[in-house]
């Protein structure tokens, strides 16, 4: 009688386990494990359909622990994520307590799809993207869209490599061959590889002039963001991307020009990445000059603005 009732004690309980309740009761002591800053991420109520607001808010979460262990000592404002069918995007306009306004258009549990729009999208709030409001910061945007697409790779390499073992959400390890799957499409595709018998210097000399005409070049940015993948693979401190939009940008086209901008902006202890950043385009390494900006301190972003949400919009992945 008793082993009856333990049976049917240990059974009630495994049911349970599996319930909504349970699944609500276990997320606040699993959320404290997942972001270094305390309440960084907040998803709010949508379409997204079979995927809970808090399943997503954990991802997201998991997402942005991992790409500050990359941004030592970096703080953000709080991040507020919503639904939008019209694709991700992060708007100039930050909400009533200062939060940073991102949208997704991932649905249902496909979590390879939050993991690659959400880590893009963070990128740009990283790069202290404020500044593009200025229309002066836009015309080598492309080169941090192009580095966003770079670290959706570099995380999706990763999830994919440790889901299994310890998923960013509860009972879901059985989602690692999926997430792998997605992972190797997106690295395989074939306008992401230079074409038979080009070489970078010949590919780049050729497009570069659109690239700085238009930052949605989508095939032309992941196929530099294959390249640079290495790069961010190879360096554990990416926080030199918080400079790449400080000071007052380069008036010209010339693309060198701006990447010594950059280097000029960024702390001393911080240029190796700018560095090797530089070589990937084949440029020799610039002058020593003083940085704009003393160590340790972040550039300085730009006013609030509302984001005009159209085809052209800068923070739009397309």
């Amino acid at each position: 009688m008793k082993r009856a009732a333990l049976v049917t004690s240990v059974f009630l309980a495994l049911m349970y386990m599996q319930s909504p309740k349970a699944a609500d009761a276990r997320l606040p002591q699993h959320k404290k494990t997942l972001s270094q800053q305390e309440n960084l991420i907040r998803v709010l109520d949508g379409a997204w359909g079979s995927a809970a607001p808090w399943q997503i808010e954990m991802l997201l979460n998991a997402i942005a622990d991992e790409m500050l262990q990359h941004f030592p000592g970096r703080r953000l404002h709080p991040i507020v994520v919503s639904y939008s069918p019209g694709g991700p995007a992060v708007l100039f306009q930050k909400g009533p307590g200062n939060e940073y306004q991102v949208m997704l258009s991932a649905r249902d549990q496909n979590w390879a799809e939050y993991v690659y729009e959400f880590s893009h999208e963070l990128v740009h709030i990283l790069a202290n993207y404020e500044r593009h409001a200025q229309p002066e910061y836009r015309r080598h945007q492309w080169f941090e869209e192009m580095l966003c697409e770079t670290v959706s790779l570099y995380m999706l390499k990763h999830f994919a490599l440790t889901w299994s073992g310890a998923p960013p959400l509860p009972e879901t390890s059985g989602y690692a061959p999926a997430l792998q799957a997605f992972t190797r499409r997106a690295l395989s595709e074939r306008h992401r590889k230079l074409p038979a018998g080009v070489s970078f210097e010949q590919w780049f000399s050729k497009t570069a002039a659109r690239l700085v005409s238009s930052p949605y070049m989508r095939k032309e940015n992941e196929l530099i963001a294959s390249l640079f993948l290495p790069l961010v693979e190879q360096n554990s401190d990416w926080r030199a991307v918080a400079y790449i939009n400080a000071g007052d940008p380069p008036g010209g086209p010339d693309f060198r020009e701006f990447l010594v901008h950059w280097y000029r902006s960024t702390p001393r202890h911080l240029r190796g990445f700018v560095e090797e950043s530089i070589r990937v385009f084949r440029f020799d390494k610039p002058s020593e000059l003083e940085p704009v900006y003393a160590a340790g301190i972040e550039p300085p972003a730009a006013p609030d603005m509302h984001q005009i949400r159209s085809s052209a919009s800068p923070f739009l992945h397309q």
